[in-house]
């Protein structure tokens, strides 16, 4: 299927899937719910952003498209060890480890900048009619198909919602194969241990 151009192609492809053209005026809410939920699932490269955040008294705050850390480095840039809250009030943690709360970062008394690398959530396509992202672009089955599964839930026709359910879980597994092959296709094995 070749890439939608924008978000008002989307909803016309999701009005045709669902087979009601009267929901365009609900169809940014139910874009914005998907969206919401492809943020709860998707770890995909193209999410990963990197940041310098500034630390005062050990805290920074995080950034507003914050999900999930994949690393912070420390000041020789080597990646910190993430552990509890209740660890980082422990004294000379801060060369090795941090925690992650609801908004903030914490290490142990730093006050300075630390580099770090985050998976990011989905830049919204609602914003506008020509809206568009990384995923609309690369995927765009799994748009439609979240997005339609909203649709049918609101419309409340199992039978689309199911059909919709089981496309979605396709499309969403293509995209961790073509992920995960092009993250560690070439990747090798090694071993922490002595082998014979």
């Amino acid at each position: 299927m070749a890439a939608f151009a924008d978000y008002l192609d989307l909803k016309v492809a999701v009005a045709d899937h669902v087979k009601n053209r009267n929901i365009s005026d609900v169809l940014s809410r139910l874009t914005q719910a998907a969206e919401g939920w492809l943020n709860q699932k998707l770890r995909m490269r193209e999410q990963i952003t990197a940041d310098t955040l500034t630390f005062t008294g050990g805290v920074a705050p995080l950034p507003a498209n914050y999900l999930e850390m994949s690393a912070v480095y420390d000041a020789l840039s080597n990646p910190m060890v993430q552990t509890s809250l209740a660890n980082i009030k422990l004294s000379g943690s801060q060369y090795s480890q941090y925690a992650v709360d609801a908004s903030d970062v914490y290490i142990y008394g730093l006050t300075g900048t630390r580099n770090i690398e985050y998976f990011a959530a989905l830049p919204t396509i609602t914003s506008s009619s020509t809206g568009s992202n990384w995923l609309l672009q690369k995927y765009p089955n799994v748009y439609l198909y979240a997005v339609g599964l909203e649709a049918a839930k609101f419309l409340r026709d199992t039978d689309i919602a199911q059909a919709t359910d089981a496309l979605l879980a396709r499309a969403m597994g293509d995209m961790k194969v073509n992920d995960d092959r092009a993250r560690w296709g070439n990747a090798t094995v090694q071993l922490g241990m002595c082998t014979p």
